[in-house]
């Protein structure tokens, strides 16, 4: 027990005549001697005393200055309006007004308590509502998700495949791959207005993944069990659409770095560069000693890191001309079927593949 605690068990059994009075003394704890009595609005007081201090509570003085200065403010009006009255009626009419006052304050007191009421009860509705919401949300997205598994494949058929198998969103993922290595392709390499240009050399570099997709699967099929995927059909063409992807995905950072490094050698590139490098060698730290090693260390760089910018920009630039033109030209050619196109034809060959391992 602390010495605040032990203090105001004190003051309670003086309160009570003292401990000889106390027959029972276990339930005179628990309901009178350790129940805290808050004199004011903070929950650490209890008699006017400080419970985490010990000290007095500076809101109970407060408490008590208002009183006293609201009682001083009452009887200066009483004094106003009723000049001349006696001790005893002037006392009469101060305390009833001090009651008229007090009226006033509980009734304010339970209005405002009844406004926070309602106002949780509105935060509490609103609360529930919200959450029967996001509940019903929750089913609805459930159910919605439930039919999506259903459907079957939008290319191969596949049932319960929620719209689109593995092995055909690989398939996707893969073509997209694949025409966006061509144009970046275009990009560095070709002229951007000539559209035969820039269909052979897209042409080119599919040419050239495909190429790099037969030669992973082959080196897959040299470090796996043929038997198992002849076995299993279904999980041959996965493990060809997921090698697939992963090549095209390979083959595409390869031509953005290429690009990266070609785009960097333009005229447009090394014009950013030679500006960056004189601009670095003309600052105020670097003027009285441009050719020291700190000074052309960081003018190198100062046009490094604009030479890879400038390349990074030229490359968005183009390869989004590039897409507007082949959006242009799709607009006025029917798209060819999914089983027409390569990586489909391709991937029907997988069991063929598979069959012709020895």
């Amino acid at each position: 027990m602390s010495r605040t605690q032990a203090r105001l068990l004190a003051d309670r059994l003086a309160e009570t005549g003292g401990e000889a009075l106390v027959d029972r003394p276990y339930p005179w704890l628990i309901r009178r001697g350790l129940v805290q009595r808050q004199a004011c609005a903070d929950h650490r007081c209890d008699d006017g005393i400080r419970l985490d201090t010990g000290g007095e509570c500076e809101n109970c003085g407060n408490v008590l200055h208002i009183r006293r200065a609201r009682r001083a403010k009452i009887a200066a009006h009483v004094d106003r309006e009723l000049p001349g009255l006696a001790a005893g009626e002037r006392r009469r009419v101060l305390e009833e007004r001090l009651r008229e006052q007090a009226a006033i304050e509980a009734e304010d007191l339970v209005w405002r308590r009844e406004k926070a009421r309602a106002e949780q009860a509105r935060r509490d509705a609103a609360r529930a509502a919200a959450q029967e919401r996001a509940e019903r949300e929750r089913q609805a997205a459930a159910a919605a998700d439930a039919m999506r598994q259903e459907l079957p494949c939008e290319d191969c058929g596949q049932d319960r495949a929620a719209g689109l198998c593995e092995a055909c969103d690989h398939r996707r993922q893969t073509e997209t791959l694949i025409g966006e290595a061509g144009l970046i392709a275009s990009a560095w390499s070709s002229n951007l207005a000539d559209p035969g240009t820039v269909a052979a050399v897209t042409a080119e570099a599919r040419t050239a993944i495909s190429g790099s997709i037969a030669t992973a699967w082959q080196e897959f099929l040299q470090i796996t069990d043929v038997a198992a995927l002849e076995a299993n059909p279904e999980a041959a063409e996965d493990a060809y659409a997921f090698a697939a992807f992963q090549t095209a995905q390979q083959v595409v950072q390869e031509y953005q770095d290429n690009a990266l490094a070609m785009l960097g050698r333009t005229e447009e590139a090394e014009a950013e560069a030679r500006w960056a490098y004189k601009a670095e060698q003309g600052r105020p730290w670097f003027q009285h000693n441009t050719t020291g090693a700190d000074a052309i260390a960081a003018a190198a760089m100062a046009a490094k890191t604009a030479r890879e910018r400038t390349a990074q920009y030229l490359l968005a630039t183009r390869l989004e001309q590039l897409r507007q033109q082949t959006a242009a030209r799709t607009k006025t050619a029917a798209a060819a079927p999914w089983t027409d196109r390569p990586i489909h034809s391709m991937a029907s060959a997988v069991r063929g593949s598979c069959r012709a391992r020895p």
